[in-house]
């Protein structure tokens, strides 16, 4: 529940610190710094989504034998090739 919550406010984020762009006093001290902490924190937020999928996808197709396999001679094949590891991954 609280979980889902976060993720909605996640992704409407954009378009709130956009408004809050246009709405927020720039003459008034608490807002700018509330305004540049939550911009920094959704900047926070994006960049650990971003290394956790980077993370993920090296677990999952990282394999040394694909590199070094001979059959393999044009992208096709490597394609293929990965396809198959990440179809005996999920099983």
């Amino acid at each position: 529940m609280l979980i889902d919550a976060v993720r909605k406010i996640l992704k409407w984020m954009p378009l709130i610190l956009l408004l809050m762009l246009l709405m927020i006093d720039r003459d008034n001290t608490f807002h700018k710094i509330g305004y540049i902490f939550l911009l920094i924190s959704y900047s926070g937020v994006i960049v650990l989504k971003i290394l956790h999928a980077k993370k993920e996808w090296h677990k999952e197709f990282d394999s040394v034998s694909l590199g070094k396999d001979e059959t393999i001679e044009k992208m096709g094949d490597y394609q293929g090739k990965l396809n198959d590891v990440g179809k005996n991954r999920k099983q």
